[in-house]
């Protein structure tokens, strides 16, 4: 799956459960700058252990905290803060 096609899975998944009216295109973006070079826990890529499957694709599927800080991430690229629920990590995560 494209990055593309996965992005319009997590749109919707974080349209229904937040309700930012996200379009892809958005989520690609805040995606592209917030995520796509972030490291793991243990200095690996981030996005291919959380965001891409086993035949090297993305995948449809986010866990909780992806999901939230996706939304989130799609809120601070708008110019908003991020969501409660998990936004004051977030914000100290990626502002450095």
């Amino acid at each position: 799956m494209t990055l593309e096609e996965a992005a319009a899975h997590w749109a919707v998944n974080i349209n229904e459960w937040y309700g930012l009216d996200a379009t892809t295109e958005e989520v690609v973006d805040a995606f592209n700058k917030y995520y796509r070079d972030k490291e793991a826990y243990d200095g690996t890529s981030y996005v291919e252990m959380f965001f891409k499957s086993k035949k090297g694709g993305y995948t449809k599927w986010l866990d909780t905290a992806d999901r939230e800080g996706l939304a989130d991430c799609v809120e601070m690229a708008r110019g908003r803060g991020p969501l409660p629920t998990y936004g004051s990590q977030l914000r100290r995560e990626f502002s450095n």
